[in-house]
């Protein structure tokens, strides 16, 4: 069945299609100086309001350009002068691009058998044998929504002090769970942060990074003097106070995984376990039809596997329970 492009459900991206109601009202009333003034782009308000969230002190909070700023930032302070880059597949595939753009020998540590999990351990071990100088990991994984907690990554930097370990966490929507205070502790670890997800603001390109006290001063010599436009910073704000909103969003993201996870159950595909952000993956062995097919048949949209260096499946996005119900009624039929 051919289906028109406004009856296809998309569950190929990765935000949250609703906007906080306190963000949205302060952008529809702005005021002369938003739209004439060329704003502070390091807003003390926002970076503030975030340190006291995290933990950190805010002078070691910048705000970026999205996460994908922080991301650049991170690989022009960082990364450039490494030598050895070590990357995570499946993982995000756009830190490949930061990665070779760097002109640096790139090493991979590559785990394509379900679930796609990585341990602590394994990545260690990756890090140290190969002499790796810096890497950049999805925390909670931006293919899977697998996190690893605080205990696990104090772990890691412990046990590989050499190694500059940028933590991309720009998929959380537990902001609790974030490592970002280890960043008090250690000094061989970036955080990164983004409103575009969990916050819904990623029209507004705006995100952040954390980092030591040493550091500091290198990204204040480096980020963009206009980084950011009034209305991401002012919407942001409200975005970062909104907690009803945010609960709203997490009660509804764990309910469509529970009934996804319960659908997937009897199903022909396997559902990766564990998911604590938007992102899942939704994977069929191959004696079955991959669903990413079945699926788009059925005018459903997944992130294609191959985006991730995997064989099947695809990864979908847990936030809309309409689009959730759609999905669990085709895997319904497909069984």
């Amino acid at each position: 069945m051919e289906w028109e492009a406004s009856d296809r459900c998309n569950l190929a991206g990765c935000e949250n299609d609703r906007p906080s109601p306190r963000a949205l009202e302060a952008i529809q009333r702005p005021t002369s100086p938003m739209l004439t003034d060329h704003w502070d782009p390091q807003d003390s308000v926002l970076r503030s309001t975030l340190g006291r969230q995290h933990g950190v002190p805010a002078d070691q909070v910048f705000l970026t350009s999205g996460a994908m700023g922080a991301i650049r930032y991170s690989f022009e302070v960082f990364g450039n002068q490494s030598d050895r880059i070590g990357l995570l597949s499946p993982d995000w595939p756009g830190f490949r691009f930061f990665a070779e753009r760097s002109r640096r020998q790139v090493t991979w540590l590559e785990h394509h058998d379900f679930p796609f999990h990585f341990t602590i351990d394994e990545v260690a071990k990756f890090v140290n044998d190969n002499g790796v100088d810096f890497t950049v990991v999805s925390n909670p994984s931006a293919v899977t929504g697998k996190l690893w907690s605080r205990e696990d990554i104090d772990a890691l930097l412990q046990e590989c002090p050499r190694t500059m370990f940028v933590i991309d966490e720009a998929d959380a929507i537990y902001p609790t769970l974030s490592v970002s205070s280890l960043v008090n502790h250690h000094d061989n670890v970036l955080v990164l942060g983004s409103f575009s997800k969990f916050y819904g603001l990623s029209g507004l390109r705006i995100g952040y990074l954390i980092c030591p006290a040493q550091y500091s001063w290198a990204f204040e010599n480096t980020i963009d003097v206009i980084e950011l436009t009034s209305l991401a910073i002012v919407a942001a704000r409200e975005a970062l106070c909104d907690t009803e909103y945010q609960q709203q969003t997490q009660r509804e993201v764990a309910g469509n995984l529970e009934r996804l996870t319960t659908a997937a159950a009897t199903s022909n595909y396997q559902l990766v376990p564990g998911s604590q952000c938007f992102a899942a993956y939704l994977y069929g062995g191959e004696h079955v039809p991959d669903p990413l097919i079945v699926l788009a048949d059925k005018g459903i949209d997944l992130v294609p596997a191959k985006w991730f260096g995997l064989p099947r499946g695809g990864r979908l996005n847990l936030r809309n329970p309409g689009s959730i119900d759609r999905l669990i009624s085709a895997l319904d039929v497909a069984s």
